[in-house]
C-alpha cells in the first residue's frame, strides 16, 4: 500500500521524507494538484517527484495521484477521534472537518444505541401532561438546553430554564407533582444542580437526568436516567473544549423534542404554523 509505504519511509531521503510527510498531512489535496504544484508545495521538482512515484512502485504522477487520493480516503476515516484532543496542530482544515463529523457521527450512534425506548415512551407521557418543565443545567448545558426551550415553546409548552445558576432552587420549589425536572450534567456532580436535586427529592417531585457519569449525584436521585457513553473530560484542562458531549445533549433534547412533537402531529404542526404567522404579522405593523 502507498500509505504504508509513506509512513514507513524505508531508503527515503531526506527530500522524499519531507515529500511524505507534505503527502500525509495534506493528502486531501493531492486529488486537484498538478505535478508542479505538488513540487512547490514540497520544495522540490517535478522530475523528483517522478522518480518518488517510482520508488513506490508506479509508473508516473497521475497514477499515483488517483491511487493514492483512494487509499488516503479510506485511511482518514479509519481509527477513533479523540473526544479531548479531535484535531492537532498539524492538521489540515480538510482533516479538522473530517475528524469532527466522525466525532459527531460517532457520537450520535453510541448515543442512540443506549437509548431504552421504553424509558423514553414513559418519560415523553410524562412530559405530555406536564404543567411545566424545569431544566436543571449550568454552562455548556444549558446553552443546549436553550434551543430545546425555544423549539418547545413553538407549540406552547413551558421550559423553565435560566443561565444563573442561583435560580435553580427557586424552580425546584415552585415545581408541582405534575411538573417534569430535568437535570442535564455531564459529570452529574454540579453543586447547584445537585443541591437543586435534593430539593425535589424532599418534596418528592418527578425528575429525569441526563449525564455521562452513571454513579453520580444526578444519576442516583432522579427516577428515570439517560446516560450518554461518552470518553471526554469534564475539565477544560484535559480537553480543547465541549464537543462531543454537547452533540450528545442536543441529540437526545432534539430527540425528546420530536418525539412529543409527534404526539399530536397535526394539532402541533397547526399550532406552529399559527405561532410563526402571527410573529410575523405583530413584526409587519
Amino acid at each position: 500500500m502507498i500509505i504504508e509505504k509513506l509512513m514507513k519511509q524505508a531508503d527515503f531521503t531526506d527530500v522524499e521524507k519531507s515529500i511524505a510527510a507534505y503527502l500525509m498531512k495534506n493528502g486531501f489535496d493531492v486529488k486537484n494538484m498538478s505535478i508542479q504544484s505538488l513540487a512547490r508545495a514540497t520544495f522540490s521538482s517535478p522530475s523528483t517527484i517522478t522518480r518518488f512515484c517510482r520508488k513506490l512502485g508506479l509508473d508516473g504522477y497521475k497514477k499515483f495521484q488517483i491511487l493514492f487520493y483512494s487509499e488516503y480516503e479510506v485511511f482518514a476515516n479509519q481509527g477513533v477521534v479523540d473526544a479531548n484532543y479531535p484535531f492537532s496542530g498539524n492538521d489540515s482544515f480538510e482533516q479538522i472537518v473530517r475528524k469532527l463529523a466522525k466525532l459527531n457521527n460517532e457520537t450520535i450512534r453510541k448515543t442512540v444505541s443506549g437509548f431504552d425506548y421504553n424509558q423514553l415512551h414513559r418519560i415523553v407521557q410524562r412530559m405530555s401532561r406536564a404543567d411545566m418543565i424545569n431544566v436543571f443545567s449550568v454552562g455548556t448545558s444549558a446553552t443546549v438546553a436553550l434551543e430545546f426551550q425555544q423549539k418547545m415553546l413553538r407549540f406552547g409548552k413551558i421550559v423553565n430554564l435560566t443561565m444563573s445558576s442561583c435560580f435553580l432552587p427557586g424552580y425546584a420549589l415552585t415545581a408541582t407533582e405534575h411538573t417534569v425536572n430535568l437535570a442535564i450534567s455531564q459529570s452529574g456532580e454540579n453543586r447547584d444542580v445537585v443541591e437543586s436535586l435534593k430539593l425535589l427529592k424532599k418534596n418528592k417531585r418527578y425528575c429525569i437526568g441526563i449525564t455521562a457519569t452513571p454513579d453520580s449525584s444526578v444519576a442516583k436521585m432522579c427516577q428515570e436516567v439517560i446516560l450518554v457513553d461518552i470518553q471526554e473530560q469534564g475539565s477544560y484542562e484535559e480537553k480543547i473544549d465541549t464537543f462531543a458531549v454537547y452533540s450528545a445533549f442536543h441529540f437526545i433534547l432534539d430527540c425528546m423534542f420530536s418525539f412529543l412533537y409527534q404526539l399530536d402531529y397535526e394539532s402541533n404542526e397547526k399550532e406552529t404554523k399559527e405561532k410563526a404567522y402571527f410573529i410575523k404579522e405583530s413584526k409587519e405593523q
